[in-house]
């Protein structure tokens, strides 16, 4: 209001050409300028004495979890202002409980806690945006952002949520499967470990816990079913593959790795990216170990890539087909065979397809699968797959369900596997 009563003070005194009318419109202004001055040098105190701590829990967190967050803002306040401090959570991340705006009016040194809740529906690093400190008297008001550093901390781990339907068959395409397995419970105990959440509560031997002071269950003997290889095969972080279908992979390896960990036998973990093997992990019982290994190698580069790689017996059979066929036909067909000839003798096995075939060979009752986004070449896929069918060992695979096509289907079934969808 005072800046309009100046300017028409201003337009009065310059169309009549009044002298009191410019002295009044004079001294208007220059009140608002030293109002002005003073209230950016009560400003630049404030936002001089601010100090944030922010805690958060918890840290690691699967998507669409609730976390509480609290934060703890000291700052001094000058005679006159207000302020409306505003937390930033990360984007992606809505307020679900409370709210993350307090507001103070009194003068003097304040620690504002503000306490909320939130739901990360991203996945990935999450950091807070910062804050926003409001500060405002009767004329004037100022917006101070304060963004990166400890204003941001501390960051959240957010694993994407996914499932894989094992026996669901592909699904789009009409296959179904059922299969069921069993653990059949003994009389004698085989041994003793440590509890694990999801463990079924009569087996904890309560005088071991009463002695050891921590929860231990009973393994029975008679426990019958395969152990599982888990193979986990992401993508080439240096070509562009579409977010969705790596967020599925990850989150349907985490929820397996998880689940598996509490078999007698544990987890047998391998972590590849095409042919490049990245972490393998035996019988592993740890949870977090399994899923630090998944989201160290979230995102990796490929080394090796074998692009149309065949497997030896595979091109031995190509070429007896095109040695019949060249008899008949000629021409290309024969070349081909002959080049075929020439090159067969000399394909050796790739350090992948002996890695591969290490895994396999360590239990005789294993059973693979392969979790992988199905993007660019999959000729690792293959390699694996052959491996596993070599020696009758039952192979499947999960892919995400927007990237499966019936060339896929057809391809993957064809290197013994049973494609099934990995629901996001």
């Amino acid at each position: 209001m005072l800046v309009v009563a100046a300017a028409a003070l201003l337009l009065f005194s310059w169309s009549f050409d009044s002298a009191p009318a410019l002295l009044l419109a004079g001294s208007i202004l220059g009140i608002l300028a030293a109002r002005a001055l003073l209230f950016l040098h009560s400003a630049k105190a404030a936002a001089a004495s601010v100090n944030v701590a922010r805690t958060v829990a918890p840290t690691i967190l699967r998507q669409g979890s609730p976390v509480n967050v609290t934060c703890t803002v000291h700052f001094s306040l000058p005679p006159g202002l207000r302020a409306d401090i505003t937390d930033l959570p990360p984007a992606g991340a809505p307020v679900t409980r409370g709210s993350a705006t307090a507001v103070r009016s009194l003068p003097g040194s304040h620690d504002v806690t503000i306490a909320y809740g939130i739901s990360c529906l991203s996945c990935g690093n999450l950091t807070f945006g910062g804050m926003d400190i409001v500060l405002s008297d009767d004329l004037f008001s100022v917006r101070l952002p304060f963004r990166g550093g400890g204003f941001s901390l501390p960051s959240l781990w957010v694993d994407p949520v996914a499932r894989l339907r094992a026996g669901d068959g592909s699904g789009a395409f009409g296959e179904r499967e059922a299969e069921a397995q069993k653990l059949l419970r003994g009389y004698g105990i085989r041994s003793f470990r440590s509890y694990l959440p999801g463990d079924d509560p009569r087996s904890i031997d309560w005088k071991l816990t009463a002695k050891h002071g921590r929860l231990y269950v009973r393994e029975y003997t008679g426990m019958v079913g395969k152990n599982t290889l888990l193979v986990v095969d992401f993508p080439d972080g240096a070509l562009p593959c579409p977010a969705p279908l790596h967020d599925a992979v990850l989150g349907a390896a985490l929820e397996a790795a998880r689940e598996m960990c509490r078999n007698p036998r544990g987890c047998s973990l391998m972590v590849i990216s095409g042919p490049n093997l990245l972490s393998f992990l035996p019988n592993e019982k740890s949870p977090a170990r399994l899923e630090r290994a998944l989201r160290e190698y979230h995102s990796p580069q490929q080394a090796v890539r074998c692009y149309r790689a065949l497997d030896l017996a595979m091109a031995e059979v190509f070429r007896q087909k095109l040695k019949e066929s060249g008899e008949d036909n000629g021409g290309f067909s024969r070349r081909l065979g002959e080049i075929y000839s020439a090159f067969v003798p000399a394909i050796g096995p790739l350090p992948f397809e002996v890695q591969c075939s290490r895994a396999l060979a360590r239990e005789r009752d294993t059973a693979l699968q392969v979790l992988s986004t199905g993007w660019g070449d999959t000729s690792h896929l293959a390699l694996l797959g052959f491996q596993a069918r070599r020696r009758g060992i039952d192979a499947r695979i999960g892919i995400p369900r927007p990237a499966i096509s019936p060339g896929l289907v057809r391809r993957l079934r064809g290197c013994g596997y049973m494609v099934v969808g990995v629901m996001a």
